[in-house]
């Protein structure tokens, strides 16, 4: 007869091996509309300290799309995603900005992470994840569309590509259009 505490791992055993092959074969997120109670709302504030020694505050990216990403150095997607971020970086120098917040992880990781992969935007220290609390972030990566008004327009959960946030402001700008005219 074995006794309840074995079974009771065995159990726990079984359903966590069931977990792992699930997160290990699911297929990646895609960038996929997120709902939040911040979209159609001003931008919640930041501003403080970023990993390269500057102060970085969102009022001044006034005028700018900005993209407020949450990533880890430990997240796959992240790091399938960070090209994709430095291609929009590179795509708009003057009226884009990317702003990388680190989540879950720790600040010599989020350092190294910039060295390797590249990205020359501000990167926001976090240790307390006050940021990713004012933006109710799950898991990384996530990342919030700040209109040039300040404006929240959209929130992606999961990776998220240049062409596909290129075609999001396109489809914004001509609604505002359809919609003035």
């Amino acid at each position: 007869m074995k006794s309840p505490v074995r079974v009771a791992a065995l159990v726990v055993a079984g359903a966590l091996v069931a977990l792992l092959a699930v997160l290990w074969t699911r297929e990646p997120d895609t960038g996929v509309s997120g709902s939040s109670p911040l979209i159609g709302r001003l931008v919640p504030e930041v501003v403080g300290p970023t990993l390269g020694g500057g102060t970085f505050d969102i009022d001044d990216a006034r005028g700018r799309w900005v993209l407020i990403n949450f990533f880890a150095s430990w997240c796959v997607p992240c790091v399938e995603e960070h090209p994709e971020l430095v291609e929009f970086s590179r795509r708009h120098p003057d009226d884009g900005l990317v702003v990388s917040i680190p989540f879950g992880d720790t600040e010599a990781n989020a350092r190294a992470f910039f060295d390797e992969y590249g990205g020359d935007w501000p990167v926001m220290a976090d240790p307390e994840a006050a940021l990713a609390v004012d933006f109710a972030v799950l898991r990384p990566p996530e990342t919030f569309l700040i209109a040039p008004n300040g404006i929240v327009v959209d929130r992606f959960i999961g990776q998220i590509s240049a062409d596909f946030v290129d075609d999001y402001i396109d489809a914004v700008l001509t609604s505002a259009e359809e919609g003035a005219g």
